[in-house]
């Protein structure tokens, strides 16, 4: 087991089954803020967006060896 972080999406208040592996938690975070926002930059003219009914948030997790990974 190795010490992973997994990506957690909600919508609607519903959590996504499928589950988004990252062993780096700024990648993690980069995905996360992304699902969340709808848009690719961090920060657009000094403002942080946010789509609604959907959130996502990394947790550490232990993952298998065998375990696929998006970073």
């Amino acid at each position: 087991m190795m010490m992973a972080f997994l990506l957690i999406v909600v919508v609607d208040n519903t959590p996504i089954e499928e589950r988004f592996f990252f062993r780096d938690i700024t990648r993690c975070n980069f995905f996360a803020h992304m699902v969340e926002s709808g848009k690719y930059r961090m920060v657009q003219n000094n403002r942080v967006t946010k789509q609604q009914n959907v959130t996502a948030y990394c947790v550490p997790k232990y993952a298998a060896p065998t375990t696929k990974f998006w970073d």
